[in-house]
């Protein structure tokens, strides 16, 4: 049994389980490495039930099976019950060997349990400088008389996680955020602030999981909805947009290091106090989004994740209807040891890219260079970049630095922009 349980053959290994069962061969014996079986099958339950009836059946085999019934608990996510399984280990026989691989599993589960909370809350608060927070076209023939584009910036933002642990199969998280967003310049224009609310229950299938994914966020903007505001027009924050997201999301892990993710789902936006005069130029819009992601964990405490999202706009108005293709690639490395990181934190490099192609379906008027009026259909290519460092400090708080930018790409001259932003704050 023993042998043929080291060499993955498990099925063998339960038959000659049941015949030394049987003839009642080394109950303890057997019913330890029952539970070695039942634990590499991640039957944690039947697992743990066999290692407390080898203990129960010889009491000197009490240490090694207090340590698997450790792991096992680890595995099922039942933390605390786990650590105190460890510390048993510990008491038993504090030099042993076993005592120490317990210490370690000790220290990695005040880790975890420290993560695993079912509530956080996370504020943040990035103050920095914006190139052109107007997105001022690059071509000054179009861009007028649009001055006092660069600013100074404040974003602020708390956010509350809910992942209570779930016994079985279930999986439950959901989300509340509010993000502000003030400028120096341009404050009754541009000011906004944001509400969303998250959920997503789902189900775990052993090799991979599903989870209904249901969102909606409120943004108000700061904004005088008449088309020709008077110059002390000082407004306040309006409905600016509902938008409504749901669908589901399929996770599973190719291998080890590698997670794969599809997302299937829909979309809809609803805009208020648009500044329009014509039914054409109606933002409010739905459609379909799909999107698939890998996430490759490389390193311990790094990882890189390529991103494609695909979504349409079926707007109202048609001169906001569109399809658009993104991808983005997103990396993070630890640039310290971890003999380092333990004393004065972890300082990460932080590295995003991406490109949208989207595309307009009907024409619509615009502007050349040289004032020339005519008819097109839109076309926008966005590039974004940025760079930053994450400082983790403290066990409570990171310090962030970060610099990223815009480049907008159009075949209206009047949209192509470019943008840079530096930001730095807890």
């Amino acid at each position: 049994v023993d042998a043929l349980y080291q060499m993955d053959r498990l099925d063998e290994a339960k038959k000659w389980l049941a015949v030394a069962e049987n003839e009642g061969f080394s109950p303890a014996r057997i019913a330890f490495l029952k539970g070695l079986i039942h634990s590499k099958e991640n039957d944690n339950p039947a697992a743990i039930s066999a290692f407390e009836n080898a203990k129960r059946i010889d009491p000197t085999l009490s240490q090694a099976a207090e340590f698997h019934i450790g792991v096992s608990y680890m595995k099922d996510r039942k933390l605390d019950k786990a650590k105190e399984r460890f510390q048993a280990v510990v008491q038993h026989d504090a030099l042993s060997d076993l005592a120490a691989f317990a210490r370690q599993y000790q220290s990695v589960l005040e880790q975890a349990i420290e993560q695993d909370r079912p509530l956080r809350l996370t504020v943040g608060i990035l103050g920095g400088y914006d190139t052109n927070m107007v997105s001022k076209p690059i071509d000054a023939a179009v861009a007028g008389d649009i001055t006092d584009e660069k600013a100074m910036v404040l974003s602020s933002s708390v956010r509350l996680d809910y992942v209570p642990r779930v016994d079985g199969p279930w999986l439950f998280n959901a989300q509340a955020a509010i993000a502000s967003t003030v400028n120096s310049r341009h404050t009754h224009s541009h000011d906004s602030s944001a509400a969303s609310f998250s959920m997503a229950p789902g189900y775990n299938f052993g090799s991979f999981a599903v989870n209904l994914t249901a969102s909606y966020t409120n943004a108000l903007l700061r904004t005088d909805p008449d088309l020709s505001p008077a110059p002390d027009s000082s407004p306040g924050y309006k409905r600016y947009m509902d938008y409504w997201t749901f669908g589901p999301t399929l996770r599973f892990m190719a291998n080890q290091n590698n997670i794969v993710e599809f997302f299937g789902g829909y979309d809809k936006k609803k805009y208020f106090n648009q500044k329009t005069t014509n039914p054409e130029s109606i933002r409010d819009s739905e459609g379909f989004r799909e999107y698939i992601s890998w996430i490759w964990l490389f390193k311990e405490n790094a990882f890189f994740n390529l991103r494609y999202d695909f979504n349409q706009d079926r707007a109202e108005g048609i001169y906001w209807e569109s399809a658009t293709h993104r991808i983005t690639a997103n990396l993070s490395i630890p640039l310290f040891s971890e003999e380092t990181a333990k004393g004065v934190g972890q300082l990460n490099l932080q590295v995003a890219g991406g490109a949208a192609l989207q595309d307009y379906r009907y024409e619509q008027p615009y502007m050349d260079n040289e004032g020339n009026p005519g008819m097109i259909k839109r076309k926008d290519t966005l590039y974004t970049g940025s760079i930053g460092l994450s400082w983790a400090f403290s066990k409570y708080a990171s310090f962030i630095i970060q610099a990223s930018r815009t480049k907008n790409d159009s075949n209206i001259p009047v949209n192509r922009y470019e943008r840079d932003l530096y930001m730095s704050g807890f």
